[in-house]
């Protein structure tokens, strides 16, 4: 077993393994994400007391092990507690961010910037409601860090700016934009409307306490949901199950 090592990170899901071990999945700040066993867990006062909920920032401590897939985690150390997102509607949002999170990140693989997403993504929820300005910010900067930033300022066929359309089109199974010029009668393609791909191009930058704050008009806050669910189905494996918690609140 090497060495023991630790960084700040972030609980994305726990589940039981046996009957006192837990199995858990978390973002760190240095290594990317992980996944590894945390032995007596269910029993521990001291080591893993109140660290392996969901949301749950900790200091982690672990060790790899050659050959296997799960590290060792030795101990964890609470640095802010899950509580706050204990809420119903807190807990289904922060559940949709740390689901997308998890499965658009490979184990391993050194990720700070989606790290450091996901910390402020978190902490503006404990400060206040979900808008959909917020939810289509995160979105689309977790594709960016992702390397599957989507392009919504020219055409894909043409490079037409689509600022100057009033109507352009999704190809939803390439992910890209169609210029009304461009389209062929007959394809499958998703009208969007101008202003929807300002109003998302226009919240890419800005902190999301800012865009926490911002407003959509109804028309383009559902059709940007909708933009943002086909841009993310063509990277996710397997269909996230957050969105049920949420359309249940409703």
């Amino acid at each position: 077993m090497g060495p023991s090592q630790s960084s700040e990170a972030i609980v994305l899901r726990s589940r039981p393994y046996g009957e006192s071990d837990k199995i858990v999945s978390f973002l760190t700040a240095d290594a990317g994400k992980l996944t590894g066993i945390a032995k007596g867990a269910k029993n521990s006062r001291r080591r893993f007391a109140n660290c392996l909920d969901p949301f749950t920032r900790v200091r982690v401590h672990f060790r790899l092990r050659a050959g296997a897939s799960l590290v060792f985690m030795d101990s964890c150390d609470v640095l802010q507690p899950a509580r706050e997102l204990a809420d119903p509607t807190k807990f289904a949002y922060g559940s949709y961010l740390t689901e997308l999170v998890d499965q658009l990140t490979a184990e391993a693989h050194p990720v700070s910037d989606v790290y450091t997403l996901l910390a402020e993504g978190l902490d503006e929820l404990r400060g206040g409601a979900a808008t959909a300005a917020f939810l289509r910010a995160f979105e689309l900067r977790l594709l960016q860090c992702s390397g599957y930033a989507p392009e919504f300022q020219h055409c894909i066929r043409c490079n037409r700016a689509l600022e100057l359309v009033d109507r352009a089109f999704l190809d939803p199974t390439h992910g890209s934009m169609v210029c009304p010029t461009c389209r062929v009668p007959g394809e499958s393609l998703v009208p969007v409307a101008g202003q929807t791909l300002a109003a998302l191009e226009a919240i890419r930058t800005a902190p999301l306490g800012d865009i926490r704050m911002r407003r959509f008009s109804a028309a383009t806050a559902a059709e940007a949901a909708q933009l943002m669910g086909h841009l993310l189905a063509l990277h996710l494996p397997r269909p996230l199950r957050s969105p049920k918690l949420i359309a249940a609140l409703s």
